[in-house]
């Protein structure tokens, strides 16, 4: 699993990048690809309560070393280059 950050303005500058990826265990990509979503798939397999409020699913199978804020946060950052560098782009 992985993310894109796509960043736009009104002046056309776009952002772009991606976290870190890893792989799903089988029995939750067996039930996103049946078209649960994710979060609802955590808890079934995972017997947790909204974990998008809380560690997510990554937090879930790291036992909490990467919280869902910690797997967002490099790929948010990069995505803003242009716009913290704007005389570069």
């Amino acid at each position: 699993m992985f993310t894109w950050m796509c960043i736009l303005n009104n002046n056309s500058k776009t952002g772009f990048g991606r976290t870190g990826s890893f792989l799903l265990p089988s029995r939750v990509s067996e039930l996103i690809d049946a078209g649960e979503e994710l979060g609802a798939v955590a808890g079934i397999i995972f017997n947790e309560t909204n974990s998008k409020q809380h560690s997510g699913t990554v937090g879930i199978l790291t036992n909490g070393s990467i919280t869902r804020t910690d797997f967002y946060l490099d790929a948010m950052t990069v995505a803003l280059i242009p716009f913290v560098n704007p005389e570069l782009y």
